[in-house]
């Protein structure tokens, strides 16, 4: 018994010695890391995990750390709960209808980031995104080569034998199997008799165009629809799905403390500091953190790299006020600029959702079958229509026409771009993925107990927005302005797909499920309402994606990118970029299970590069 408890004893101190430190104390912390990681959000944790196996990583967020929090824990509960993580930014004017709106965008702030709050969507890029993404200037990033960084991320666990025969299935050599995050079918399957009659009047109202995949994450989801994964886990011992947050993926899990580790809580960075090395090139030296409950800021050194991940809205503001932007702008503010980088802030994007659509269910329908009971999760079926099956026959011409034909007037007018080939040559891109088979707009089926919800959402826009700090005060939320809808293409993107909403809702097997009026309940625009009409229905309600990104782009200089292929800040020898912020198109549906694959590309890469020096 004594050799027994020595033993339990010592395996417990040898986890201690391994452990990862996570705090939101500085007193006690050293001053000097291998390599400093700007956030702790959803790539955040996952680049520092990999860089700590064999370095010293410093994570710095500003957030809590909410490792008990059942509301971020629980994978149902319902999106928007308020919880310490939750925080809403208000963009800019944006467009609507008969004048501007004002809506505000939701992120995480908490270790985890956005991973601990979205609604844990299963989407990854396709083969024509990245063959688009590689395109703009990207050598590495295609298809092909960044599946293995996304496998890399996961375990996949295939659905079980119920979850298959209602309709859940997988194709195995597009996972990974023994990676931090956990991707699966809720069990059990929720709402399968729902999720039947979608996938048949999906079929239905395409007209058969869009067909029945057995795993949209094969790379060809455009024109498909399937049920749908999650990046969610099944815990033994609680006997219940989680949610596979990056911090419940990469940082609180045993398997995957790291001695080299240590996560600061409750700070934010205010700046990047450099210096320049002989030829101009700009060098990282560490940051200064202040603490978000007030007090003396302080300094951490890096004796290797800076990598930011503090995300699309964030990200952008640290380097401006580090000197790193339009060097023009950051002399309005009354900073000396260190590195003139214009393409720093623009470039921002994010697809616009249609959300006000909620068919009430027929009597005959509250079932649990039909309404998921208590436990529901968004998107159980999705369906990715192309051009062709949105728009019709002529859908890819029209694209074509729409997006080579773009004009670059707007965009260059309130910053979005900084030069009117990266409007162009990214509209040309787009329009070569649509010949293949990407996907031109996204819809989604979520069961309730007393309504069925059908969201749609644009995949690929072309509206392009800012982010701008308009004060050195680090507390201070940027100007974040998505533009959305200012183009003609995505305007008509987003009528064809407020259509197909419309169309789903009185077509059978789907319409026996809701009450006789349900189009008209629901507020939506009836089947064959003019263009304007539903144009004035789109502009009032339509709603952030909530999937911001590209305000850090990769791509060439010229164009306005601001890192590399190898995500290193043009001009630096030694700051990376590592987060939604680099992503130059909206390739990824929902972003996460793609910015997994970013965090482990980076993760190699810099690691590639250590091992040279």
């Amino acid at each position: 018994m004594w050799q027994a408890s020595r033993y339990i004893i010592l395996l417990t101190l040898l986890s201690l010695v391994h452990s990862t430190v996570i705090t939101n104390e500085t007193s006690t912390l050293a001053t000097s890391f291998e390599y400093i990681v700007v956030g702790g959000g959803t790539t955040a944790l996952a680049v520092a995990n990999r860089l700590a196996v064999n370095h010293t990583v410093l994570v710095i967020e500003r957030g809590p750390d909410l490792v008990d929090d059942e509301v971020i824990n629980d994978p149902f509960t319902t999106f928007g709960t308020p919880s310490p993580c939750h925080f809403q930014i208000q963009l800019a004017p944006q467009m609507g209808f008969n004048g501007s709106r004002a809506i505000p965008m939701t992120y995480g702030s908490c270790l985890g980031g956005s991973s601990s709050i979205n609604t844990m969507i299963g989407s990854r890029p396709t083969f024509a995104g990245m063959s688009a993404v590689e395109a703009l200037g990207n050598p590495g990033w295609g298809w092909n080569e960044f599946l293995p960084h996304m496998q890399k991320s996961e375990t996949f666990h295939p659905p079980n034998p119920t979850q298959h025969a209602e309709g859940a299935n997988f194709i195995a050599v597009v996972h990974g199997f023994d990676g931090p995050v956990g991707v699966s079918f809720a069990q059990p399957l929720i709402a399968p008799t729902l999720q039947d009659a979608a996938k048949n009047t999906t079929n239905t109202v395409f007209e058969g165009a869009v067909a029945l995949s057995p795993d949209m994450g094969d790379g060809f989801s455009g024109g498909h629809y399937s049920s749908y994964y999650h990046h969610i886990h099944f815990n033994d011992t609680l006997q219940m799905d989680r949610r596979s947050s990056s911090a419940w993926s990469y940082l609180y899990p045993q398997s995957q403390q790291r001695a080299g580790l240590t996560v600061l809580s409750g700070h934010r960075v205010n700046t990047i500091l450099t210096s320049t090395e002989a030829g101009g090139n700009i060098t990282a030296t560490g940051v200064l953190v202040e603490p978000i409950a007030g007090g003396t800021a302080l300094t951490f050194n890096s004796s290797r790299e800076v990598v930011l991940s503090a995300g699309a809205l964030y990200s952008p503001a640290i380097l401006q006020r580090s000197g790193i932007g339009n060097a023009t702008f950051l002399e309005s503010l009354g900073i000396e600029p260190v590195l003139d980088l214009p393409g720093v802030g623009a470039n921002f994007q994010d697809q616009i959702l249609l959300t006000n659509v909620s068919f009430p269910l027929a009597p005959s329908a509250n079932i649990t079958n039909v309404t998921g009971g208590g436990e529901v999760l968004l998107a159980v079926v999705v369906a990715h229509p192309t051009a062709i099956d949105t728009l019709g026959s002529n859908g890819t011409s029209t694209m074509n026409t729409l997006l080579r034909n773009i004009s670059a007037e707007r965009a260059l007018s309130t910053g979005g771009i900084v030069a009117s080939d990266a409007l162009t040559t990214q509209a040309a891109l787009i329009a070569n993925a649509y010949e293949i088979d990407h996907p031109l707009i996204e819809m989604f089926y979520t069961p309730g107990p007393t309504a069925i919800n059908v969201w749609a959402q644009s995949v690929l826009p072309l509206s392009r927005g800012t982010i701008r700090i308009n004060t050195t005060d680090p507390s201070v939320d940027p100007i974040a302005d998505a533009q959305y809808l200012t183009t003609e293409v995505d305007m008509v993107v987003a009528v064809a797909a407020a259509r197909r909403v419309s169309s789903i809702a009185v077509t059978p097997p789907f319409s026996e499920l809701l009450i006789e009026n349900a189009l008209a309940e629901a507020g939506v625009p009836q089947v064959g309402a003019t263009d304007d009409e539903v144009s004035e229905w789109v502009l009032s309600t339509y709603t952030p994606g909530t999937h911001p990104i590209g305000s850090n782009s990769m791509m060439p200089r010229e164009l306005g990118g601001v890192v590399s292929p190898e995500l290193l800040v043009y001009g630096t020898t030694n700051l990376r970029i590592a987060d939604a912020s680099i992503v130059p198109l909206s390739v990824f549906p929902h972003t996460t299970l793609g910015l997994y694959g970013v965090a482990e590309k980076a993760a190699d890469m810099i690691l590639q590069t250590a091992a040279g020096n």
